[in-house]
């Protein structure tokens, strides 16, 4: 059995984790981060799983909500700094499209997106039905539509070298990097013991949690947090030469018709692993929700449900007519939500151990701004971020005593 002690352990190998033992790192103090590698076989795996194992995440600042959107900018901003001290390119600034009806009302959403857009002197183009097709022509929305382009820092990211590049960067910094899965976590009177499924025991005096929807099903934390973690499925289009010709400019779209079975996002053609360009929708309207550990990794193993692949499929030839798809797959991951729709960043218990938990679907592009949010409230004694704690307060699936936030 091998020990070892640290100032700060990171639980979860994620996105919001990786970037958060990056932050830590600059406290000079010792850190380390535990999660286990992508698998190899999806299919045939017994252990756990992320939502990261893909290439293609949108990344944007425009956003109906004003923290989301200053997240994202935060995290955009250091983006290329990530890539060239880890050697390890993840994005692609192509920009992006978010569509939706004329706004009748201040709260619809594309009048929250336009003044959030104004209130972070976010630069892009309001542009209207015929200025749509005329600069999109590859593409069709709902007559009456409404679009915001952001020309410049947006785009997509590919989570999956995302992760790599936070993990290298920790590491340049002298973050132990812990391929391991967590089996428990206990409070001992002077530090938090971690055990992992091989027996090894860490020992951090403050520990932070990024466990993401696997978080309640791994038992790890006192309570159960009030969290609900959905079943998501994705279509990917492969495309044949002319589609990716045709196709070459082609921004990320968020489309939010008046008809919520027709939201969707839809990433570009991307350059998979595999050699070959793919078309990705996803946002088909909430699955159901995974409790079980079983559940989580039956549907991880899993690629999909059948009846949203074909719902987004047909959305996906309703925006961009004319594709010719090579062939057609689908791939399953999970969304883990927050009643509040923010994060959870928050100190539980004594205060040892901490929170980092909720991307609400949202997370992938502003990671880097929430790893360091997390940091910096396990780091500190007292609450230290520009943005009011309450927005990022735990919640408990139980009652929970007024001593087990802050």
């Amino acid at each position: 059995m091998t020990t070892a002690s640290y100032d700060y352990i990171v639980i979860g190998k994620g996105l919001m984790g990786a970037a958060a033992a990056r932050h830590l790192a600059t406290e000079r103090q010792s850190v380390a981060v535990i999660g286990p590698d992508e698998p190899s076989h999806r299919a045939t795996h017994e252990g756990l799983f992320g939502s990261h194992y893909d290439e293609g995440r949108i990344t944007r600042i425009l956003d109906p909500d004003p923290i989301w959107a200053r997240l994202a900018q935060r995290s955009l901003d250091r983006y290329r700094n990530i890539e060239a001290q880890s050697g390890i390119a993840f994005y692609h600034e192509v920009g992006h499209l978010m569509v939706g009806p004329e706004p009748q009302v201040e709260t619809d959403y594309m009048a929250c997106v336009q003044r959030v857009a104004q209130d972070l002197n976010v630069g892009c183009d309001t542009l209207a039905d015929a200025a749509i097709a005329e600069q999109f022509p590859h593409l069709a929305f709902a007559p009456g539509s409404m679009a915001m382009y952001q020309p410049h820092t947006a785009g997509h990211v590919s989570p999956r070298s995302q992760v790599r590049a936070q993990v290298a960067a920790a590491q340049q910094q002298g973050v132990t990097v812990i391929p391991e899965i967590v089996q428990r976590v206990d409070a001992t009177a002077s530090a938090v013991a971690i055990t992992t499924a091989t027996g090894q025991v860490f020992h951090g005096q403050n520990v932070l949690v990024a466990t993401g929807g696997f978080s309640n099903a791994q038992a790890l934390l006192p309570q159960p947090l009030e969290i609900d973690v959905y079943a998501r499925t994705i279509v990917l289009l492969e495309l044949g030469p002319d589609d990716v010709s045709r196709l070459q400019g082609m921004p990320s779209i968020i489309y939010k018709p008046r008809d919520p079975a027709g939201h969707c996002y839809i990433l570009p053609p991307i350059d998979y692993p595999d050699g070959r360009y793919y078309l990705k929708i996803g946002g088909y309207p909430q699955e159901h929700t995974l409790g079980s550990l079983e559940a989580l990794q039956n549907w991880f193993r899993g690629t999909g449900s059948v009846e949203a692949a074909r719902h987004l499929e047909a959305n996906l030839h309703r925006v961009v007519p004319g594709l010719r798809p090579v062939a057609v797959h689908s791939d399953s991951c999970v969304t883990t939500s927050t009643p509040t729709g923010q994060i959870y960043a928050d100190r539980i218990g004594d205060g040892r151990i901490g929170v980092l938990v909720g991307g609400n679907g949202s997370a992938a592009k502003s990671a880097d701004e929430i790893g360091r949010i997390g940091a910096l409230m396990i780091a500190h004694e007292e609450w230290v971020y520009d943005i009011d704690a309450h927005h990022f307060r735990a919640r408990f699936a139980a009652a929970a005593s007024s001593s087990q936030t802050r």
